[in-house]
């Protein structure tokens, strides 16, 4: 298999699309321990419950779509100028709901016992979809 060109725009976006996989993929594993977490242990691993669930489980959903998208996209062999507007879609609408989560769980006078490093969960999540956003803008420039 012939090497992509690092100085040609589509090898660097389809890098940056390997970069989301990697980034959502870990961000998957995590949401859904702190999911199983909530339900196996009773206490919650997430601060916000939607519709009966836990806030985590939602951005389990969001991160696997963000995988499979960025898997599929980066298995071809020239990307489109959309590729990079979808992922960055996603990423902001990931950003969004880490940001209203993150607000939450922080003025929240009991926030959750699971935190890490002194910070709630969401917290990370939002840093993981700001990350994505800014690949997802490098793939988009570099199509």
């Amino acid at each position: 298999m012939a090497m992509a060109d690092p100085k040609r725009g589509p090898g660097r976006a389809v890098a940056a699309l390997w970069c989301i996989a990697v980034l959502a993929a870990a961000g998957s594993l995590f949401s859904g321990y702190l999911t199983v977490y909530t339900f196996v242990s009773g206490q919650p691993g997430c601060e916000v419950f939607i519709l009966g669930m836990p806030s985590c489980f939602y951005g389990t959903l969001m991160y696997a779509a963000v995988f499979v998208l960025a898997l599929g996209l980066s298995a071809r062999r020239r990307t489109r100028s959309g590729v990079g507007v979808v992922m960055a879609a996603f990423s902001a609408f990931g950003i969004a709901f880490a940001a209203y989560l993150t607000e939450t769980a922080l003025a929240a006078v009991s926030c959750t016992k699971f935190e890490i490093l002194g910070l709630p969960p969401c917290v990370y999540g939002l840093f993981m979809y700001l990350v994505l956003l800014a690949l997802a803008l490098f793939a988009a420039l570099r199509r």
